[in-house]
């Protein structure tokens, strides 16, 4: 009896360590305490701050550079990684068409401005000819006053049987022969004063302003044949080669250009954690892949917006549909470089250890 009395207590006594054992695991391990850390935010519920994944960006992102038309690619003039001041040429397209398009708009360039000086010496041209038809009017005016004063003449030898009577009818119709000559002068000389020269002037100044606007839109096709760095930055990548054919509409960047730009981290951090997340909260950035080098920041700005997290290259399988704020962390000066892209881990708020 004494020995099965004993061996009860003892079960009892273990049931009860195992009992307290679980409660204080549960406490430890999944209470309110926990130091969680998940991709999307987890929270130090003891310190109030976020811990959350981000990556290495610019403020504007990386450019991605193309030409502006499509073209076979002539020649690279750059290396990858390669630094290069703003305006340096990249790659170039073949040039041969258009060169072509800037002789043609040369030629019509000239043909315009050759129209535009000849309109502009239509107006003395234009006074001449209403002087002339004039000239032109008054003669018909005075051989019309001559053929009636013979029509007269004629008239009055025909009364006193001095002349043949079928000069009469000659002479009439001679007057009007003139009298329709005279007013077909008249109406030149109308139809010339309607004719205002300083309009062909103006479409043949129009014409020049056009012909110049696409010689010098050929001029800029020809230098969008060379690709140039758009400020001082860093090639990156180029997806091209000598040879190759740059559509309109390429699937990849054709360059991929980092410009001289201090560099920052985009952190995602969930929906339920936003709202402890505020401007100017410190914050302590490390690899996403491995410890040792932190770097240190402050929150610069806080997206007014929810979105899905961004899928994981490397995981295409993990729940993407999480909506998260996205926050901009800037990097405090004098740390070790960072690379763009590089996936971090970030701690916002009262982390632990964020005094260096």
């Amino acid at each position: 009896m004494n020995t099965k009395l004993c061996l009860l207590l003892i079960g009892l006594t273990v049931l009860l360590l195992g009992v307290g054992g679980a409660g204080w695991m549960a406490n430890h391990l999944w209470g309110p305490s926990t130091h969680a850390a998940t991709d999307g935010g987890s929270v130090d519920e003891t310190a109030e701050g976020v811990v959350c994944t981000g990556f290495v960006d610019l403020e504007h992102g990386v450019r991605s550079l193309a030409p502006l038309h499509p073209g076979r690619v002539a020649a690279i003039l750059v290396k990858e990684n390669k630094h290069v001041k703003a305006g340096t040429p990249i790659l170039r397209l073949e040039e041969d068409d258009a060169r072509f398009q800037v002789d043609e708009a040369e030629a019509a360039l000239a043909v315009a401005q050759v129209q535009y000086e000849q309109a502009g010496k239509l107006d003395a041209q234009h006074r001449a000819q209403i002087a002339q038809q004039q000239a032109a009017i008054e003669a018909a005016g005075f051989r019309l006053e001559a053929a009636r004063l013979i029509l007269k003449r004629k008239e009055r030898q025909a009364k006193g049987d001095l002349a043949n009577s079928e000069d009469v009818p000659i002479a009439r119709h001679e007057v009007k022969a003139l009298e329709a000559q005279h007013h077909a002068e008249e109406e030149k000389l109308t139809e010339l004063k309607a004719v205002d020269p300083s309009l062909t002037v103006r479409k043949a100044q129009a014409d020049v302003k056009r012909a110049r606007t696409r010689h010098d839109q050929a001029k800029h096709q020809l230098d969008e044949c060379t690709l140039k760095a758009p400020s001082d930055g860093t090639v990156q990548r180029i997806t091209v080669g000598a040879g190759d054919l740059v559509t309109g509409n390429p699937a990849q960047p054709i360059v991929r250009f980092s410009p001289d730009e201090e560099p920052l981290v985009r952190a995602e951090v969930n929906q339920e954690f936003a709202q402890r997340v505020k401007e100017g909260m410190p914050a302590i950035i490390r690899d996403d892949t491995r410890s040792g080098t932190s770097w240190y920041g402050k929150v610069m700005r806080i997206a007014d917006w929810f979105e899905r997290r961004r899928p994981d290259a490397q995981d295409p399988t993990a729940y993407t549909d999480v909506r998260t704020v996205e926050c901009l962390i800037t990097i405090d000066s004098g740390q070790p470089p960072l690379r763009i892209g590089q996936r971090m881990r970030v701690l916002i708020g009262n982390v632990p250890n964020l005094t260096r």
